[in-house]
């Protein structure tokens, strides 16, 4: 199909963050680009995601539905968007300390996001995938409070961004 390889990784309890992935996802198709869709695993211990049905439900069927990221698709991927939720545990940031470890993905773009339109949540994931050598988008512009709108453009620009990048035609 494209050109440019989209990893979008993202972390999710109760499906809001999901959409925004899938978003992001789909703008980074409209720009012709291929993805790999993946849900981090949960950091927390399963009596404290039992305690909430809406958590559990959705843990179930999202572990059905997705697949955690693999150690070749960082390596594929050109952009690797990253999707969190106001209220997690980590898991993003935890995810960018692993890639540290590989001096391969270097130079990619690690394009955050998350629910809501807070640059504060960010902070953390920017420096997370900063330390693993990556080069890190803006984030996304969140026009008339339509978070599926600026997920969908967030990634057309950034797939857009490593088409510029590598050089090659739209």
């Amino acid at each position: 199909m494209g050109d440019v390889n989209v990893l979008v990784v993202f972390y999710c309890r109760s499906g809001g963050t999901e959409k925004l992935a899938l978003a992001a996802g789909l703008g980074a198709i409209q720009a012709r680009a291929n993805i790999r869709l993946r849900r981090l695993a949960d950091l927390a211990d399963r009596t404290t995601i039992e305690a909430s049905a809406e958590w559990k439900e959705n843990l179930d069927r999202m572990s059905r539905d997705y697949v955690a990221p693999r150690p070749a698709d960082p390596v594929w991927a050109d952009v690797i968007i990253l999707a969190t939720p106001p209220k997690s545990d980590g898991e993003i940031e935890r995810y960018c300390e692993l890639l540290q470890t590989d001096g391969a993905i270097a130079g990619r773009i690690a394009a955050p996001m998350a629910s809501g339109s807070d640059v504060a949540l960010l902070r953390p994931i920017y420096a997370a995938a900063a330390c693993a050598g990556l080069v890190v988008a803006p984030p996304p512009l969140e026009p008339a409070g339509d978070p599926l709108f600026a997920a969908r453009t967030f990634g057309q620009r950034v797939t857009q961004m490593a088409r510029a990048l590598k050089g090659t035609p739209k």
